[in-house]
């Protein structure tokens, strides 16, 4: 008998130009992934704690007005309790992009207590938006279950116009340092991040959030150097962290 496919659930809305990316991708990693509206969630026809695994994808929800994952959040925060209690039941979270703004505008990364942001994503340093390959380094320390058994170093593309990530309080800092939180960083920082920071996870490891698209390395063929020969045999990585959400449910 085939063991049961975890439940996972992509949430979209207005603006999200990722999550058929996604659902393609978590299908390939073995989940039976479902795509629904953020109205479909804060009217209760579909309950997020009735799924394994939760992902908010990239794009632009609502045009990116006010602040990219800004409006988006005000409306995931209509169901702020049953997001908590999922993450807190240790099952797998990820914010990818935008998705990633929205989890840090609701205090969830770095994780905070009483809905406190203590983070945020803004204007890259260069002030134009970047769209290329980047070099990652893998912080192998990390509680991360998504990125557990990467290699060291890995690619993956990113795509944003706010993506540096600002964290004034030294306090969080060193706290996101000493629980090894960080889970990946810039090898050549592109947007200004405090500490190189490209992706951070909570101190259970089951929330993660990162500005580079994992969804859009789901193959081999998808890295722009697919045709040499060192590249032949690359699994690809934005697949494998996919992979390590399902296995871990």
């Amino acid at each position: 008998m085939k063991p049961k496919k975890p439940k996972a659930l992509i949430v979209r809305t207005a603006g999200i130009n990722c999550d058929i990316e996604t659902k393609q991708t978590l299908d390939l990693a073995g989940a039976q992934a479902e795509l629904v509206h953020t109205n479909e969630i804060t009217a209760g026809k579909t309950k997020i704690l009735n799924y394994d695994i939760l992902v908010f994808p990239g794009g632009f929800a609502y045009g990116d007005d006010i602040a990219g994952g800004k409006i988006w959040s005000v409306h995931i925060d209509k169901v702020y309790e049953d997001l908590k209690k999922f993450i807190e039941s240790g099952r797998p979270v990820m914010g990818i992009c935008n998705g990633f703004q929205v989890l840090t505008k609701l205090g969830f990364l770095p994780e905070s207590k009483d809905k406190k942001q203590t983070a945020s994503l803004t204007f890259n340093d260069c002030g134009v938006f970047i769209d290329k390959w980047e070099k990652l380094k893998v912080n192998k320390n990390s509680p991360c279950i998504f990125t557990k058994d990467l290699d060291d170093e890995i690619e993956l593309p990113i795509a944003h116009g706010e993506g540096k990530i600002v964290i004034d309080d030294k306090n969080v800092l060193a706290s996101l340092q000493k629980n090894n939180n960080i889970a990946l960083t810039y090898a050549n920082n592109p947007n200004g991040s405090v500490l190189d920071i490209a992706g951070i996870c909570n101190n259970k490891g089951n929330c993660f959030g990162l500005m580079p698209h994992p969804e859009r390395y789901a193959s081999q063929y998808q890295h722009p150097t697919w045709t040499r020969a060192e590249m032949k045999n690359k699994k690809a990585v934005g697949l494998e962290i996919f992979r390590n959400a399902v296995k871990y449910v």
